[in-house]
């Protein structure tokens, strides 16, 4: 059995060697948000259990805390990894707020060799680090399963089950150590020996052989993921781009469909927008996109669609509403729109909507294009208005000749008050 002192060059020397085939062959690369994360991880802890074979030596006072400090930065940034898979946000304060924490009370309480005098903090912390990251690999896990099998890598869901199974591990090995850490004390004669001393070297090496594969089949899948991310979403505005948003509003619908949801389809149109262009120049034009954009984004609710149909237009599908519910919904994306005047130095232009809903017979294409028609009947109306599609019988006269002409045979648009 091998002595602390060599498990932690042994581990110290393989994780810097897995640090440097990582970052060459897999963070350079990809540039993925996750092996980023993975390779500061590895970083931090190759230097930590290379600063305990000075444990015994006079810079044992200032390689100890730097060893805890580095520990702890370097399991957070193993949750930060994880919790980039799904694009939630990174409390970056915690990288420094945590080993202060950790370290802190270690110095203060040491010379009493009371509870907090040796790692039993750093161990918490371990495990609630490795559980949180475990759980966002687990809920990763089930996510890569659920998508179509076009969209789904075999290699990823079994790199991200290897990589969530071993989190579940080290939480639950660190979890142990703490609680074994309060019950013998740093001052018992069997604390080393129940503390399982030299025993996370060992379950540290062996869960990062096991797991450098499988973060690496990670990174390239999230790599790729981000390319069909993009190839999906319109550059300006991040929405869906047109065939995308086609493509999802047909699925939405016919979920609603067989859900028995009412869905509806809208088409937006600023009003005016050439003349933004003209007078304020492109850049004025792309904010205002960008700003209408961002009223739809906050808006979307759980299974709708939003997306970007070309220029000034864009689309969206509504669930589960009615007509007054929808012209409510639709004042309040364009009363949201207009809060970002404040914001920009030229006047924003207004929205027109229309919209249409779907019947028994109806295809995505034909409700669209019913919407497409309401969205031109509030334009020639005054503008700055939603407009329903409506199959009551309305003149060509009474709809007066400022309304654009509409195809042969096209049924009549009404507006709702």
């Amino acid at each position: 059995m091998l002595d602390d002192q060599t498990m932690r060059i042994v581990l110290g020397g393989v994780t810097l060697t897995v640090l440097v085939l990582f970052h060459l062959g897999v963070y350079r690369p990809t540039r993925s948000s996750f092996s980023g994360w993975w390779s500061l991880s590895l970083f931090c802890a190759a230097l930590a259990r290379l600063l305990l074979l000075f444990n015994g030596r006079d810079l044992q006072m200032i390689a100890n805390p730097a060893s805890i400090t580095l520990a702890a930065i370097g399991v957070t940034c193993v949750w930060f990894a994880t919790r980039s898979l799904r694009g939630e946000r990174l409390p970056l304060w915690l990288l420094g707020v945590a080993p202060v924490a950790i370290v802190v009370p270690k110095l203060l309480d040491g010379a009493a060799g009371g509870v907090l005098a040796g790692n039993g903090p750093l161990f918490l912390y371990m495990s609630v680090m490795f559980g949180a990251g475990s759980v966002e690999t687990w809920l990763a896990w089930r996510a890569r399963r659920a998508l179509a099998q076009s969209a789904r890598s075999g290699e990823a869901v079994v790199a991200l089950l290897v990589t969530a199974m071993a989190g579940t591990v080290l939480a639950t090995f660190y979890a142990l150590r703490a609680v074994t850490h309060v019950v013998a004390r740093p001052s018992s004669g069997g604390f080393e020996l129940a503390g399982f001393s030299g025993a996370d070297s060992i379950v540290l090496l062996v869960c990062l052989v096991g797991v450098t594969f499988s973060v690496s089949a990670v990174s390239w899948d999230q790599q790729s993921q981000e390319l069909r991310r993009r190839a999906m979403h319109d550059d300006l505005t991040g929405l869906l781009d047109r065939t995308e948003f086609r493509r999802q509003a047909g699925r939405a619908s016919e979920n609603a469909r067989s859900s028995g949801v009412a869905a509806l389809v809208v088409v937006a149109d600023l009003d005016r927008f050439k003349a933004v262009n003209d007078v304020h120049g492109h850049a004025a034009g792309d904010g205002a996109l960008v700003a209408f954009a961002t009223a739809l984004k906050d808006s979307v609710r759980a299974g709708e669609v939003a997306g970007r149909q070309g220029g000034d237009e864009f689309g969206m599908v509504l669930l589960d509403v009615d007509d007054a519910g929808a012209f409510a919904r639709l004042k309040a994306i364009s009363d949201a729109y207009a809060a970002h005047a404040n914001s920009v130095d030229f006047p924003l232009p207004t929205v027109s909507f229309g919209f249409a809903a779907f019947d028994d017979g109806s295809s995505l294409s034909e409700v669209h294009e019913r919407a497409d028609l309401a969205m031109y009947v509030a334009k020639a109306q005054g503008r700055d208005r939603a407009v329903r599609y409506s199959t009551d019988i309305v003149s060509r006269e009474r709809r007066g000749p400022s309304t654009p002409d509409l195809p042969d045979g096209a049924p009549p648009v009404v507006a709702l008050p």
